[in-house]
């Protein structure tokens, strides 16, 4: 039953990202979100994940209603150097490319790769940035860090779904 479970899920992930690039390959299928003056936040995948494109690439994000864009306030970016040189990138585990918004800045990989990091550091939402440490510079799932000013979308909460 658990499997069947495991299957039905990424069934539904991939489902969903084909859906992203259907027709034109310009809108994902599914419910439309909204903001206060009906202005495009994204397309719903659950509950509170949105899809939007975002300098041309699909990008996700947490989204509430009340309160808009996710902020985690903080995110690990990482390097091919020992310190913290170079070009950043971020976590990439998934079709779309996950957003992870940090203060005004949405954080997302541009492209997909198996890197070995050897370096990181943290990316506060006031813009600081911790001090570089190594990474353990085991093989994983990274992409070039893109970013987009959350404020250039204009969106107002309330945020709401329609079909």
């Amino acid at each position: 039953m658990r499997l069947s479970r495991i299957f039905a899920a990424v069934g539904f992930a991939l489902a969903i990202a084909a859906g992203a690039s259907a027709g034109n390959g310009n809108t994902p299928q599914g419910f439309r979100v909204l903001d206060k003056h009906n202005k495009l936040v994204g397309y719903s995948l659950s509950d509170n994940l949105v899809a939007r494109q975002v300098n041309g690439v699909w990008v996700t994000f947490y989204a509430q209603p009340a309160s808009g864009i996710f902020d985690s306030r903080a995110i690990y970016v990482y390097y091919l150097t020992t310190d913290c040189s170079g070009a950043r990138y971020v976590t990439h585990y998934s079709n779309f490319s996950e957003g992870t918004r940090v203060g005004p800045t949405l954080f997302y990989p541009v492209d997909a790769q198996v890197l070995a990091p050897r370096s990181q550091r943290v990316v506060s939402g006031n813009g600081e940035e911790g001090l570089c440490s190594l990474a353990p510079g085991v093989d994983g799932s990274y992409g070039t860090a893109g970013t987009a000013d959350v404020n250039s979308f204009a969106l107002e909460t309330p945020f709401k779904a329609t079909p």
